[in-house]
C-alpha cells in the first residue's frame, strides 16, 4: 500500500477491496440487518433539558463580605457544582421526592419480568446500555446476559433502592459548556412528561439546597460568633487588668511611650560619647606634638602651637633679626660683633619658642586628664544605671508579653464584634449561588436514534469491520503474485505469467489444451517463457533445461511438459526427462502407463532407446522414471548421468528436466548441475515467499543461480485488480488476440 516515498497509494487499496468484496459485502449486510433490527425493538425515549445559572453576583445591602460568599466562577467551581448534582445524598433526596422508588420505570422489581444480568468484561461496558435496550430472551439466548440470581427476601428492598438509583443517575446528565454560568440539565425517560418534571425538580431542588445551605450557614456563624463575643470581651478585660498590676508591681512609670530609666540611660549614654570623643581628640594632639618636638616647622602646623600669640610675636621678631642678618652680611662679615649680637638675639628666640612649646605641652597633658577623669566619672555613672535598668528590662519583657497578649484579644474581639453586627444585618438577604434560568418543556420527539439511524451506524460500522478485514487479510497473505513482488523478495526476474486455464474439458490437460489452442493466452504465455529463456543468452542458447519449484503441486511438472509440447510443435527434436525420483508425474501427465525408465536405464536392464519414448500427439520424446531406487542421489551425481545428458545434448534442440522441489528433498541441488539454465516455479498467490526464499537460498548455496521465475496458474482478472504494474495486468485488455 505504500510506495517508496511513503505515499498512500490508494488504488492499490481499492484493488484489495475489490478482491475483498463478497467479505466486506457480506459483514455489511449482516451488520446492517442486525443494526435494522435492533432499532426496532428499542423502545423511544425522550430527554428533557433543564438550565442552571451559576451566578457569582451577591445581593450587598452592606459593604460587607457574606458569612457564606459566593464561589468564585471557574472551571473547578463548575465541575463542583456538577459533582454536587451527580452526589448520591442529592440524587436520593430527588428520588424521594418525586417517589420515584415506586415507579416501574426506576424499580425493576416492580416489573413483572425481571431484567437480566449483562455478563459484559469491563472494557465492553459503554455498550452496556444499548445491550439494555434489547428483549431479555435475545440477550441471554447469546450468552450476553443470565437470569438474575435469587435473592433474599430480606435483602430484595434494599437491592431494588440501590437499582432505582443506579438508573436514575444512568439517566441524568449534567454538562457545562466551559464558556459559561449555565449547567444543562438532561433528563432521559420513556415519558416526555415524565422526563421534563424530573428535569425541572433537579432544578429547583438542587437551587433550593444552596439557599438552605446559605441560610443555615448564616445562622450557625451568629451564633457561635455570639458565644465567642462573650468570651473575648471576658478575655480583654483580664489581660488589661494584668497590665496594669504588672507595672505597679515592678514601677515601671512611662514617658511619651518610654520609660524614665531609660531616657536617663540614652542621656548618659550620649554625655559618655562626647566625653570619649573629646578624650581622644585630646590625646591625638598631645601624641602629635610629642611626635614632632624635635621638628620646629613641622610643630607649628599643630593648632594649638600656631594659634599661641607668644610663639606668633616670637617668629615676629626672629623674621626682622633675619633681614637685619642678611642686610648686614654684605657690609660685615660673621665676626663683626653687630653680626654676633644678631646670632645671640636669635638663639634666645628659639630658647622661648622652645618653652612655649613646653608649656602648651603641658597644658595638652592635664587637658587629657581631666577628660580621662571625666569619661571615668561618665563610665561609672553609666554602669550603675544600667545595673539599675537590667532588672526593669527583665520586667519590661514581660510588660510587653501582657501587652500584646492584652492587643491581641482587644484586635479580635473587635474583629468578631464587627463580624457579628454584619452577620446579623445579612442573614435576612442571603441568596443562593444558583438559580433557574431555563425550566424543561416535555420533548416532542425522542432522544434515541430510529430504525433508520440504527441501520445507517450498523452499515457504517459493519462496512468499516468488513474492510478492515479484509486489508488485514491482505496483509497476511504472503503469497507471492507479482513480477514486482518476486524481485523484490527472491532477487530474480520474472521469465513468465502463465494463466490457469478455465476451459478445460474433462480429463484434459493443459499441454493437450495449448496444443488445440495454439493462439490461446496460455500458450503465449508459454511461448513467452521459451522466448525469455532464449534470449538471457542469446549467442548459445540453453539446451538442458531444469524446471524446478519449492514445494510440491506448485505447476513444475504441468510448465515442463506445456514448454516442451510448444518448442516440439515448431518442429524441433525434444526430450523431456522426469528427474523426480521419488515421485515421478510426467508419464501420467502425458496419459501414459510406462513398463521402465530412468532407473532400469541406468541399472543396465533397459537400453536408451527401450526406455525412450515418443508420444505422437505432442510430438516430443519423454524419458520417465518407473521404478524406485533407493540412493538417488548417487544416480544424479553420477557419471553415466553426465554421459547421458550429454548424449541428449547432441541429439535433441532442447532437453527439458522435470525435477522434485528444492524445499522437499536434496535432489535438486545435484540434478541442477546438469543443466544450463534452471527455471523456477512459483504458484500464484500460493507459494510462500518464505519457502520460495529458502529454496532459491538452498540452490545458491550449491552455486546454482536461476535464470529466472516462472508464475504459475494466475487468475488473471483478479491478477488486473492487484494493478501491480506488470504485464499479467493487461491479459484482460488483450483477449481479442488471444483465441481461448
Amino acid at each position: 500500500m505504500f510506495g517508496e516515498d511513503d505515499t498512500i497509494d490508494l488504488v492499490g487499496i481499492i484493488n484489495m477491496l475489490l478482491r475483498r468484496k463478497w467479505l466486506i459485502l457480506t459483514i455489511t449486510a449482516l451488520g446492517t440487518a442486525v443494526a435494522a433490527l435492533v432499532g426496532m425493538k428499542v423502545t423511544p425515549e425522550y430527554t428533557a433539558k433543564a438550565s442552571v445559572m451559576i451566578d457569582p453576583r451577591q445581593l450587598q445591602v452592606t459593604d460587607i463580605e457574606q458569612v457564606l460568599s459566593g464561589m468564585t466562577v471557574n472551571d473547578a467551581t463548575m465541575a463542583t457544582h456538577i459533582g454536587l448534582l451527580q452526589s448520591r445524598s442529592f440524587v436520593t433526596e430527588v428520588m424521594e421526592d418525586l417517589k420515584l422508588y415506586d415507579d416501574p420505570e426506576f424499580n425493576p422489581s416492580l416489573i413483572a419480568e425481571p431484567e437480566p444480568e449483562t455478563a459484559l468484561p469491563s472494557f465492553l461496558a459503554p455498550l452496556e446500555a444499548l445491550l439494555a435496550r434489547l428483549p431479555n430472551e435475545w440477550l441471554i439466548a447469546t450468552g450476553l446476559a443470565s437470569q438474575p440470581a435469587p435473592v433474599l427476601e430480606s435483602e430484595a428492598p434494599k437491592l431494588a433502592r440501590e437499582r432505582a438509583i443506579g438508573r436514575f443517575t444512568k439517566n441524568a446528565a449534567y454538562t457545562s459548556d466551559g464558556t459559561s454560568y449555565l449547567i444543562t440539565i438532561e433528563f432521559t425517560s420513556e415519558d416526555p412528561d415524565k422526563a421534563a418534571v424530573i428535569a425541572n425538580r433537579i432544578a429547583d431542588l438542587y437551587v433550593s439546597d444552596q439557599l438552605k445551605t446559605k441560610q443555615s450557614a448564616s445562622t450557625k456563624a451568629s451564633g457561635w460568633l455570639e458565644a465567642r463575643i462573650k468570651e473575648l470581651r471576658e478575655e480583654v478585660r483580664q489581660s488589661e487588668q494584668a497590665v496594669e498590676r504588672f507595672k505597679a508591681s515592678n514601677d515601671i512609670v512611662e514617658a511619651s511611650g518610654n520609660s524614665i530609666n531609660d531616657a536617663q540611660l540614652a542621656d548618659i549614654n550620649r554625655e559618655l560619647i562626647t566625653a570619649r570623643a573629646d578624650m581622644s581628640e585630646k590625646q591625638a594632639k598631645l601624641r602629635l606634638v610629642r611626635e614632632l618636638k624635635n621638628n620646629p616647622d613641622a610643630l607649628e602646623t599643630v593648632g594649638d602651637i600656631a594659634d599661641s600669640p607668644l610663639i606668633l610675636q616670637l617668629r615676629q621678631q626672629e623674621t626682622e633679626l633675619i633681614r637685619q642678618e642678611s642686610e648686614l652680611r654684605t657690609l660685615y662679615g660673621d665676626r663683626h660683633p653687630r653680626m654676633v649680637q644678631l646670632q645671640d638675639e636669635k638663639a634666645k628666640i628659639s630658647a622661648r619658642v622652645r618653652g612655649e612649646v613646653e608649656r602648651i605641652t603641658r597644658q595638652l597633658d592635664n587637658d587629657v586628664k581631666v577628660a580621662q577623669t571625666r569619661a571615668a566619672s561618665i563610665e561609672g555613672q553609666l554602669a550603675k544605671m544600667t545595673n539599675r535598668t537590667v532588672g526593669q528590662r527583665e520586667a519590661e519583657v514581660q510588660l510587653r508579653e501582657l501587652e500584646r497578649a492584652a492587643a491581641t484579644s482587644r484586635t479580635l474581639y473587635e474583629q468578631f464584634l464587627q463580624r457579628f453586627k454584619e452577620t446579623s444585618d445579612q442573614e435576612g438577604i442571603v441568596e443562593a449561588d444558583a438559580r433557574v434560568v431555563a425550566a424543561a418543556a416535555p420533548p416532542v420527539s425522542p432522544s434515541t436514534p430510529g430504525t433508520k439511524v440504527f441501520a445507517a451506524a450498523g452499515f457504517t460500522l459493519s462496512f468499516l469491520l468488513g474492510s478492515t478485514l479484509a486489508l488485514l487479510l491482505e496483509r497476511l497473505d504472503r503469497g507471492l503474485r507479482s513480477a514486482k513482488e518476486v524481485e523484490e523478495a527472491l532477487g530474480l526476474g520474472t521469465l513468465g505469467l502463465v494463466p490457469r486455464v478455465e476451459r478445460l474439458r474433462r480429463n484434459q490437460r493443459p499441454h493437450q489444451y495449448l496444443r488445440e489452442k495454439p493462439l490461446s493466452s496460455y500458450a503465449e504465455a508459454i511461448r513467452g517463457v521459451h522466448t525469455a529463456l532464449k534470449l538471457s543468452n542469446p549467442g548459445s542458447p540453453p539446451k538442458v533445461v531444469l524446471v524446478t519449484s519449492s514445494l510440491p503441486e506448485e505447476g513444475k511438472t504441468t510448465l515442463a511438459v506445456s514448454l516442451a509440447t510448444l518448442v516440439a510443435r515448431s518442429q524441433k527434436r525434444v526430450l523431456l526427462v522426469d528427474l523426480d525420483l521419488r515421485h515421478p508425474s510426467v508419464h501420467r501427465e502425458l496419459g501414459w502407463q510406462v513398463s521402465g525408465g530412468l532407473v532400469e536405464y541406468m541399472a543396465g536392464e533397459r537400453t536408451l532407446q527401450e526406455v525412450i519414448h515418443n508420444d505422437t500427439d505432442s510430438g516430443l520424446h519423454f524419458l520417465p522414471v518407473k521404478a524406485q531406487t533407493t540412493t538417488p542421489t548417487d544416480l544424479l551425481e553420477s557419471e553415466k548421468m553426465r554421459e547421458l545428458l550429454q548424449l541428449c545434448r547432441e541429439n535433441y534442440d532442447l532437453v527439458v528436466l522435470d525435477s522434485a522441489p528444492v524445499a522437499s528433498v536434496n535432489d535438486t541441488r545435484l540434478a541442477a548441475q546438469l543443466a544450463d539454465k534452471v527455471v523456477f516455479v512459483v504458484h500464484w498467490g500460493k507459494t510462500i515467499e518464505s519457502a520460495a526464499r529458502d529454496s532459491l537460498r538452498s540452490l545458491r548455496e550449491a552455486g546454482i543461480e536461476p535464470a529466472g521465475v516462472v508464475l504459475t496458474q494466475i487468475d488473471l482478472r483478479k491478477h488486473a485488480r492487484y494493478g501491480y504494474g506488470d504485464i499479467g495486468q493487461y491479459y484482460t485488455r488483450s483477449r481479442r488476440y488471444y483465441v481461448n
